[in-house]
């Protein structure tokens, strides 16, 4: 069975692309090409009050202007719902996840050094009565998804 390699760059479109996001954009994309890979783009749509209006199209009209062309349709976070709400629905039947009240200063606060970054040792939840098996607050966020979620 082969693989394709897949690269992604993933922007909030918060406004126009900054300098260290274009340098993120271009390994990632020189570095799915030089595998002879995909590279994705996934904007970053779901925090409203920080989305610029038309900011998304000036993100990809920049990647066009330096070269950068990316494999099949631009995947937009926000028109996702539907599918993050049936991935969270499977989770609950099976019991793994819970509503977490720390905060997302308590969870950095907490989180341990791991070989990719910070990793969250579920210590913070511990006063919960859910078994320890379930999913700790690394899923925290679903306290911000519409009441509807939950």
């Amino acid at each position: 069975m082969s693989s394709v390699y897949r690269g992604r760059f993933a922007p909030s479109p918060t406004g126009p692309l900054h300098f260290g996001s274009l340098i993120a954009a271009v390994a990632s994309y020189l570095d799915a090409k030089s595998r002879g890979g995909e590279w994705l783009v996934r904007i970053e749509d779901l925090d409203p009050p920080r989305v610029a209006r038309g900011a998304a199209d000036d993100i990809l009209r920049t990647l066009e202007a330096c070269g950068m062309q990316w494999d099949g349709a631009i995947v937009y976070q926000s028109t996702r719902f539907d599918a993050y709400h049936s991935a969270l629905h499977r989770l609950r039947q099976r019991g793994v996840i819970y509503p977490c009240a720390c905060s997302r200063r308590e969870i950095a606060d907490s989180a341990l050094a791991g070989i990719e970054g910070p990793v969250y040792p579920g210590t913070r939840c511990a006063r919960t009565s859910k078994p320890r098996s379930a999913i700790s607050c690394c899923i925290a966020p679903i306290r911000c998804l519409p009441t509807s979620w939950r």
